[in-house]
């Protein structure tokens, strides 16, 4: 069994901030359901026990509060739906057996196969998808329905960095500006020197990082961002989101190291809007999902000041958050109607800071220890890990995934309930250098 220590390590958002602040246990310590269970709903009885609990422990620390959360998030938050307004591009399936074999050492269960792992009662692993040349090999569903949404968590960053990435395409937005040239209201704040590809990078230099120490602190500026979005008072007051970023203040000099934290991408979707004079999910809808075929509509869930929270709180199905991975692949054309992520974008991914820049930051050997890969040469425009062969991942609380490999036109999706055991993530690298998909 992990620490607590550990699991404060390894959590990387609001769980482990929530955890810290009220010295909730984590939920591997706690009775859990098994996560198949839930596939059928929730009763009234738990229904009234979650509602009445309604704090960030218990949503987010990972046990049956976090499953229906993530399957119900938009009972709880304001909701932007965006529709689907392409008929349906259906995903072809050629299912390979091959794929389940492939084995992974992982945290606390030993060797394992992905079948065996998957149907694991301590994994509480939902459901987990491999596409390969716009082609479904590899799909299984032991925590929720096929037709069922499930919040992306840290994924969604990846969405926020993709609009403002159109806006650069687009001649709108110059990343080498600082964010105060399209937000003049941050004059003055840690942001002011700021460079926008010091934000999308997760640089920004400001003391808005996830660390130990400031998922600890209920006055940092994550734990304040996360209890503004939720609604929650700090200090008896109901603070905007604006605000709390407003009082960043600048503790090194940008570009000095990664700094993963929420706040950085929450600056993403001001600028966007901003540079715009749009709402964040008008944009991701006219920009990206109105091109999707999509099965069904998208989520992006919002502050109760009506930001959208795209640093982690939107929801789909499974295939459709692969969907949104082959955007970044040569099969873009079996899911969209035209092409939204150019060939400058990826090349824009893999062009990391470099594998000292990673390892100097708190998260880079957080990530590491995470896939078991100490192959990482970086990070890049808010996605957790680039490999030297084109490769790039982000992954998000509790066990959600996607992996994309663009040269191998690959695909891996993955949602989980787990704070406690991130071993899902092991098995990503293994299936795309397992040789499976090289031809």
């Amino acid at each position: 069994m992990l620490s607590y220590d550990q699991v404060k390590r390894r959590s990387l958002s609001a769980a482990a901030i929530a955890i810290s602040i009220l010295m909730v246990p984590p939920a591997a310590a706690q009775d859990r359901t098994p996560i198949a269970e839930f596939k059928d709903g929730f009763t009234t009885q738990q229904l009234e026990k979650f509602r009445s609990n309604y704090n960030l422990p218990h949503l987010l620390s990972g046990g049956d509060a976090s499953v229906w959360w993530s399957m119900r998030t938009s009972e709880v938050m304001q909701t932007a739906v965006l529709p689907v307004s392409q008929p349906t591009m259906p995903l072809e399936e050629a299912f390979n057996p091959e794929v389940g074999k492939i084995m992974a050492e992982t945290m606390n269960f030993g060797t394992m196969s992905l079948d065996d792992f998957m149907v694991h009662p301590e994994s509480y692993a939902a459901a987990f998808i491999v596409v390969h040349k716009g082609k479904v090999v590899y799909e299984t569903y032991p925590g929720m329905n096929p037709w069922d949404t499930r919040v992306w968590m840290s994924n969604a960053k990846t969405m926020a960095a993709l609009v403002v990435d159109l806006l650069i395409d687009e001649g709108k937005i110059d990343q080498e500006n600082t964010v105060v040239k399209y937000m003049p209201e941050f004059r003055g704040t840690g942001w002011a020197d700021v460079k926008v590809i010091d934000v999308l990078d997760m640089t920004p230099g400001v003391n808005a990082e996830e660390t130990t120490e400031t998922r600890a602190d209920p006055d940092s500026i994550a734990t304040r961002l996360f209890l503004a979005e939720f609604g929650i008072k700090h200090n008896g007051v109901h603070e905007t989101v604006v605000n709390v970023l407003k009082d960043a203040v600048k503790v090194r000099a940008p570009g000095t190291k990664f700094e993963y934290g929420s706040p950085a991408t929450q600056m993403l979707v001001l600028l966007a809007e901003v540079v715009t004079g749009e709402p964040f999910a008008q944009l991701a809808e006219k920009k990206i999902w109105s091109k999707i075929g999509a099965e069904a509509p998208l989520e992006i869930h919002l502050s109760p000041g009506g930001l959208a929270a795209t640093h982690g709180v939107v929801s789909s199905r499974l295939r459709d958050m692969a969907r949104f991975g082959m955007l970044y692949t040569p099969s873009w054309d079996k899911i969209a109607t035209e092409q939204i992520v150019t060939s400058k974008i990826i090349k824009r991914i893999q062009n990391s800071r470099g594998r000292d820049f990673y390892r100097k930051g708190y998260d880079g050997p957080v990530f590491i220890d995470r896939l078991n890969d100490d192959t990482i040469i970086g990070n890049s425009r808010q996605w957790d890990a680039v490999w030297k062969d084109g490769d790039f991942w982000k992954s998000g609380l509790q066990g959600q995934a996607i992996y994309v490999s663009p040269d191998r036109d690959l695909v891996i999706g993955a949602f989980s309930t787990n704070s406690t055991d991130g071993s899902i993530h092991r098995f990503l690298r293994p299936i795309a250098t397992s040789g499976l998909f090289d031809k």
